[in-house]
């Protein structure tokens, strides 16, 4: 099997049954919180948009609050209008929270530091879901898919703290290809993956590989529990590259588990 081959593996799934299966899970959650509805953050990214747009085959329009956070002089203008125009095609109901003044707040006593600045910035956009989540008895919806959690690509009580993750079982190549189905617009679907925590940041880059390499090593070694040789001959991705992706893995264990208690008795 080549390296083309094992990334059409991943993609091969029955989008039709994989949609249905989210819906029922949302729907499932909603009901067991004896909630009123959803809220979750829209960017004008990809995850973001398939989560909005399952919300919405699942619950009324009512029932679904996006809230859309940018930072001035950070965030791209078009992916705000993107944010807008999906909000309005899906018919739910969005509100603009401009996020400088809230993290300018913070920053008067914190020294300036680009990551701590940055996750600082997911846990403000996290809090403020939360205040509508308990404003409108509503639960959280998270938009981290599955490539992100196994190499802890999210901020832990940030983007990472939610009550449901409804696409936390797909891989970003499996996000685009849902997206696609879903008929989500195509400049969303092919849109670079940045989680726009500073200016100019691309989560590839942050990564050090594409999303198509990251996704083929993790199949193999998490699904076909395939060795890291193995993987590097399949894949075609160095020796090196695999356990770049292994090592973000095994360092990132602690984002993807309740704190540890301390048993003393």
């Amino acid at each position: 099997m080549g390296q083309h081959d094992i990334l059409e593996k991943v993609r091969r799934l029955d989008y039709a049954s994989v949609a249905k299966k989210i819906q029922d899970f949302i729907l499932q959650k909603v009901a067991d919180a004896r909630a009123e509805g959803v809220v979750l953050g829209l960017s004008g990214g990809i995850d973001s948009a398939v989560v909005a747009a399952l919300a919405r085959r699942t619950l009324p329009e009512h029932r679904v609050l996006a809230l859309l956070m940018p930072l001035s002089g950070t965030t791209p203008d078009t992916d705000m209008q993107d944010a807008e125009n999906l909000a309005s095609s899906l018919g739910i109901e969005h509100r603009r929270i401009e996020l400088l003044q809230i993290k300018n707040a913070f920053m008067q006593f914190l020294s300036p530091e680009r990551v701590p600045e940055g996750n600082l910035l997911a846990r403000i956009r996290m809090t403020l879901l939360y205040y509508h989540s308990n404003l409108l008895n509503r639960i959280v919806l998270g938009t981290g898919d599955r490539s992100e959690a196994l190499i802890g690509y999210f901020t832990k009580y940030g983007d990472g703290g939610v009550d449901a993750l409804p696409i936390g079982g797909l891989y970003k190549t499996q996000v685009r290809a849902l997206g696609k189905y879903l008929g989500l617009p195509a400049n969303i679907v092919e849109k670079k993956s940045s989680p726009r925590l500073w200016l100019g940041q691309e989560a590839e880059a942050d990564l050090g590989l594409p999303y198509d390499s990251i996704d083929k090593i993790l199949f193999c070694i998490f699904d076909e529990k395939r060795s890291p040789q193995e993987t590097a001959k399949i894949t075609g991705n160095t020796a090196k590259e695999v356990e770049s992706v292994l090592k973000m893995h095994k360092a990132s264990k602690h984002k993807r588990a309740m704190p540890e208690i301390c048993q003393v008795l």
